[in-house]
C-alpha cells in the first residue's frame, strides 16, 4: 500500500512539474513528460492490477490538469501500459538500455495516439502539424530526463539495497511484479 501511494505521489509531482514548473524553464516542445516515464516503469515493474489502477488515476490527473478532452490521457496512458506489459513478457526488464528504448518508443506511441484521437474525436484543427514536428524535441527531452533519473537511481541504489521487481536496475529477479 505504501508503494501505491508513493507512485501516486510521484505521478502527482510529475503532472505538477509538467503543467506549472517546466513551462517556465523549457520551450513547449522540449518539456520532458515524466508521467510517461512513470507509466512505462509501472508497466515493467508492478503487478497488473496495481499498474492499471495507478495508470487510470494518473491519466485522469493529467486529463484534469491539461484541460483538453476528458479521458484522452487515460486512454493513451492505459494503451502504453498495456503495450509495455506485452513487451515485458518477452524482454529482459532488468536492462537499463531497454528502459531507455521503451521510453523512446513510448514517446512516439504517445504522440501518435494523441494525434489520432484528437483528429478523430475532437474538433481541434490541424493537430498532426503541431505534434509531429515537435516529436524529435519531445523524444530528446524524455530520453535525457529518463537517463538522468536512471543514472541517479543507479548511483543511490546501493544505499537502499537491491530490491526485487525494479525494472531497469541491475541485479533484480526476473519475476518483475509478481
Amino acid at each position: 500500500m505504501r508503494g501505491f501511494f508513493l507512485y501516486l505521489s510521484l505521478g502527482m509531482l510529475a503532472v505538477l512539474l509538467r503543467t506549472s514548473v517546466f513551462p517556465l524553464f523549457f520551450t513547449p516542445g522540449f518539456c520532458p513528460d515524466l508521467l510517461l516515464v512513470l507509466v512505462i516503469y509501472l508497466g515493467l515493474s508492478e503487478n497488473m492490477l496495481r499498474a492499471v489502477l495507478l495508470t487510470l488515476l494518473l491519466g485522469g490527473m493529467q486529463d484534469s490538469f491539461s484541460g483538453t478532452s476528458l479521458g484522452l490521457y487515460v486512454f493513451v496512458c492505459l494503451t502504453i501500459l498495456l503495450l509495455v506489459r506485452l513487451l515485458s513478457e518477452h524482454l529482459n526488464v532488468e536492462s537499463p538500455p531497454l528502459l531507455i528504448l521503451l521510453i523512446a518508443g513510448g514517446t512516439v506511441t504517445q504522440n501518435l495516439l494523441l494525434a489520432v484521437c484528437l483528429t478523430m474525436f475532437a474538433d481541434v484543427g490541424p493537430v498532426v502539424q503541431v505534434l509531429l514536428p515537435a516529436l524529435p524535441q519531445q523524444m530528446l527531452a524524455n530520453l535525457l530526463a529518463s537517463f538522468l533519473i536512471l543514472s541517479f537511481v543507479l548511483k543511490i541504489q546501493h544505499l537502499f539495497g537491491n530490491r526485487a521487481g525494479l525494472a531497469g536496475l541491475v541485479y533484480q529477479s526476473k519475476r518483475h511484479g509478481t
